[in-house]
């Protein structure tokens, strides 16, 4: 029969893996989405939207499994801490979900063309943010934690150079095509998505630090 502590670990170390494959899945969902820029079809779609229910899925087993350990008694402050982090770090793993599935709502397959380069780009810089978190986290590395942390600044850049090129043309008096105006958006979701990358990576520096 399992102690108290043993079954502690044990979900912490469920709850963790968890956590990884959502990182892993919100990858997956990044290369369904340029997939979907490449050949906006319904299937690849589709394919984002799967994804997206399979995160939402291990989501809730996280919770489940936060709450289970909340009822038992005897952790300690250390044991709590962790757990509140773990679930801050749901949270922003459940916006970054949220933002690409925002994505995929507002565009359509007339976008698909006008909108690929800008968000490749995104995609290139943030890919390797969720690589450097997944390691980071893995290994408890504070290195490749604060990786992600240093690595917004494109993103960051990228955004603000989306917003300025759409201001030029309107300032420019050029004819501004839904497309481009929706550029403008997918710009800032895209941006918030490196900023819950952070959140998480600086969540789980703390979580290094104090273990350590």
């Amino acid at each position: 029969m399992l102690t108290r502590q043993n079954y502690f670990q044990e979900k912490r170390y469920e709850i963790k893996n968890l956590t990884l494959s959502i990182l892993d899945n919100l990858d997956e969902m990044t290369d369904y989405y340029i997939a979907y820029l490449n050949n906006p079809s319904d299937e690849n779609r589709n394919h984002i939207l799967e994804a997206e229910n399979y995160v939402d899925h291990n989501e809730r087993k996280i919770e489940k499994y936060i709450s289970e350990i909340i009822s038992l008694q005897q952790l300690d402050v250390h044991d709590i801490k962790w757990l509140l982090a773990m679930n801050r770090i749901i949270r922003d793993l459940e916006r970054i979900g949220d933002q690409l599935t925002n994505i995929i709502t507002i565009s359509d397959d007339t976008d698909a063309k006008e909108l690929k380069p800008m968000i490749r780009k995104f995609f290139q810089y943030e890919q390797k943010m969720i690589t450097w978190l997944i390691h980071g986290m893995n290994n408890d590395d504070i290195v490749s934690l604060d990786k992600v942390v240093q690595h917004d600044e494109h993103v960051n850049k990228l955004n603000k150079d989306t917003y300025q090129n759409v201001a030029d043309l309107i300032k420019n008096h050029k004819k501004i095509s839904e497309s481009k105006l929706k550029m403008i958006i997918i710009s800032r979701f895209l941006e918030r998505i490196g900023d819950h990358l952070v959140n998480i990576a600086r969540t789980y520096q703390k979580i290094v630090w104090k273990l350590g």
